[in-house]
């Protein structure tokens, strides 16, 4: 994306989606490429002190830098139009973050299936319930789109029996 391109959300005064700041150090194939290059002190405190603030996705430097370059190449290829791989990079990166929306999605369910039997085995409906809840809370407050609407769907078809008649409870008052 160019340097005067804006996604939508920022056309609309949204932050960018999360996802948007994450570039995978590697391929679909596990391969990757290692840059080493200097900068000025200051420049390297204030990357530390943007991934220490926890304000925008990155967990490393290098997070941050690949979606910096991934950033600025885009720019540069709309100043100097050249051929580019982008629109392979690009369409990499919307698979793989599909793939890790996949991924994540099946985690859940997984962990949340888990702790739900361990309830119920210990005679805890209760709780089991009062679990679903609160994970259907955190769905609601997903951006709306695909994975929200499987997360939904989900929900209702694994465990819409469990928590029929508790959506009007308070979580507060279930033990």
């Amino acid at each position: 994306m160019s340097e005067n391109e804006m996604s939508e959300n920022e056309m609309l005064g949204n932050k960018p989606d999360a996802a948007e700041f994450i570039i995978p150090a590697s391929d679909t194939k596990g391969h990757s490429a290692r840059h080493w290059f200097r900068c000025i002190p200051a420049m390297a405190r204030q990357v530390e002190q943007i991934i220490q603030s926890k304000k925008f996705p990155y967990r490393t430097k290098g997070d941050l830098l690949r979606h910096a370059l991934h950033r600025h190449m885009g720019w540069l290829v709309s100043i100097e139009p050249m051929i580019t791989v982008s629109g392979q990079v690009d369409a990499m990166l919307e698979i793989m973050r599909d793939e890790e929306m996949s991924n994540d999605f099946a985690l859940v369910f997984e962990k949340m299936g888990e702790r739900i039997a361990q309830h119920m085995s210990a005679n805890s409906q209760r709780e089991a319930a009062r679990l679903v809840l609160t994970i259907q809370a955190c769905i609601k407050e997903m951006p709306e789109g695909f994975w929200k609407s499987r997360y939904e769907e989900q929900i209702k078809e694994r465990y819409g029996g469990l928590i029929k008649g508790t959506d009007k409870c308070k979580l507060g008052e279930m033990e």
